[in-house]
């Protein structure tokens, strides 16, 4: 999902080697992860308030005129081969999107992972369409909530997207010091000049996570898409941090790397520490192909 400044930026491709990227302002989809949980907490809870499914844009409404695409041409993508999909930012508001399902839009708009998705119907996952939309007054999206705010009314008004929110006790992980006061030698404080920066690609026997002036909780969201629930940063480390780790996602006799668990405790001082926890999770409540061009 490789994220870059230019004359169009690619947000993010869903069938390619980098599956995390974080940058300002470029790299506004993979953000979203990090920056959607307490909007759409509080989101949620006022839309629970009006009923189990009631449109998101209501509650949005109330705190300020939601983001619109005002004009958006949605079709059935034809596949001509093994064509990747791909979603880019253009300037001038416009948002192109090819061989992307249903489902992934749900993931973007939501800021969520597959796992916290529930009622979704089999054809969001299974059926691709092409996307062409410019937002109203060729605003330019700026920052990953105006992207995720457009996605989210794209699937409200053309889908008839309808959702709610669910929280339950759960199995989590607590992010934690390994041993008291210590930290590891790949695991070291931000330059102040730095910029953020944060990036997870895999090529399927080896994972690499590189991270530059990301805080415990940004480090602790970014490993609760690696490790399958949801991790809480219990470090009680303060301030921003810099690091690299590879791992190997299913450690084997042939593997030549360690797993993520044995990397955070050799390399950054971190484990990661079975839990129980409030988990969130987002039910579809209703939602249907899309409406006519």
């Amino acid at each position: 999902m490789a994220i870059q400044a230019g004359p169009g930026r690619n947000l993010c491709s869903g069938l390619c080697v980098v599956t995390d990227v974080i940058r300002p302002v470029c790299s506004l989809v993979l953000l979203l992860p990090l920056v959607a949980t307490s909007r759409l907490s509080a989101q949620s809870q006022s839309a629970v308030a009006l009923g189990p499914t009631q449109s998101s844009t209501a509650v949005q409404a109330a705190a300020q005129p939601p983001l619109r695409f005002e004009v958006a041409s949605i079709r059935s993508h034809r596949f001509a081969g093994d064509e990747p999909s791909n979603r880019r930012i253009l300037p001038g508001g416009r948002f192109v999107a090819t061989a992307t399902t249903v489902r992934t839009l749900i993931r973007i708009a939501l800021g969520t992972d597959d796992n916290r998705i529930s009622g979704a119907p089999s054809w969001t996952g299974n059926e691709t369409f092409d996307i062409d939309a410019t937002t109203a007054n060729h605003f330019e999206v700026a920052t990953p909530q105006q992207f995720q705010q457009l996605i989210l009314s794209l699937l409200e008004d053309r889908f008839q997207l309808k959702f709610h929110r669910e929280e339950k006790e759960g199995a989590v992980y607590w992010l934690e010091l390994d041993k008291p006061g210590k930290t590891g030698p790949a695991l070291r404080p931000s330059d102040p000049a730095s910029q953020p920066n944060m990036s997870t690609n895999s090529n399927g026997s080896r994972t690499v996570m590189k991270a530059t002036k990301m805080s415990m909780a940004d480090v602790a969201a970014a490993l609760g898409r690696q490790a399958g629930r949801p991790v809480e940063d219990h470090t009680g480390l303060k301030g921003d941090f810099d690091f690299q780790i590879g791992w190997a996602p299913e450690e084997t006799a042939d593997s030549a790397d360690a797993s993520l668990f044995t990397v955070l405790k050799e390399q950054l001082g971190l484990k990661l520490q079975s839990a129980k926890g409030t988990t969130e999770a987002f039910v579809i409540d209703q939602i249907s192909h899309p409406s006519d061009n």
